[in-house]
């Protein structure tokens, strides 16, 4: 037989939910089933080892050596403008309490606003479950904040906004999304007299039987 199609093809295939627990450190590049929006004034950037402008920005990834996603603020950006991207569809029904983890890197003197809002309707409606606005040191800061208040399918929209001067570079990265750990101190030793098997947070109780002579004559 032949074909009257000669190769090599490239043709797309439709994204399917991902199962949780999910995981993305942007290190192999911008997933294939996330999107920046179509409707916005700019897009976010996958970049490594610091941005273009000075006094703001990362000048690595969150572990060293990777990728992140960030929004270059330098012109022709002006104040105001938003950079949008949708994270892919991730199917949360396994976890108990679902909770989203990331970092973000916010310095500099015009950091505008870094808006996280969730969908489990398919996008026809969202709902906003972070924000942060202003310069947050020149550090990665962790975030963790609990989706147990939806389920099924979700994903995510992120949202960057351009503040007043070329100082409002912003980042994200590691960003996953797991079941919440709720920490139970106690003692964690299997050894000792007071074992709390219930326990997974080792707080210092552990008590121990000393056998031997207490008799000081």
């Amino acid at each position: 037989d032949t074909s009257i199609i000669s190769g090599p093809t490239t043709f797309l295939t439709p994204c399917v939910s991902t199962n949780a627990p999910y995981y993305t450190d942007f290190d192999s590049g911008f997933p294939i089933c996330w999107n920046q929006d179509l409707n916005d004034d700019f897009d976010w950037t996958l970049d490594a080892n610091g941005t273009t402008s000075s006094s703001t920005g990362p000048s690595n990834d969150m572990t060293g050596g990777g990728n992140y996603m960030y929004i270059e603020t330098s012109s022709p950006r002006t104040a105001g403008q938003q950079a949008v991207m949708y994270s892919e569809n991730i199917d949360i029904s396994s976890l108990a309490a679902a909770e989203l983890r990331f970092f973000n890197h916010m310095y500099g003197a015009t950091i505008a606003d870094l808006t996280i809002e969730i969908s489990d309707d398919g996008g026809q409606s969202y709902n906003t479950i972070f924000t942060r606005s202003g310069g947050q040191g020149n550090q990665w800061n962790e975030e963790v904040i609990s989706i147990a208040a939806f389920s099924g399918i979700v994903h995510f929209k992120v949202i960057g906004v351009v503040g007043s001067s070329f100082t409002g570079d912003m980042a994200l990265d590691n960003i996953s999304i797991d079941e919440c750990f709720v920490a139970v101190p106690g003692c964690t030793d299997t050894t000792a007299n007071n074992y709390d098997p219930l326990a997974n947070l080792d707080d210092g109780s552990c008590l121990y039987e000393v056998l031997g002579c207490t008799d000081q004559l």
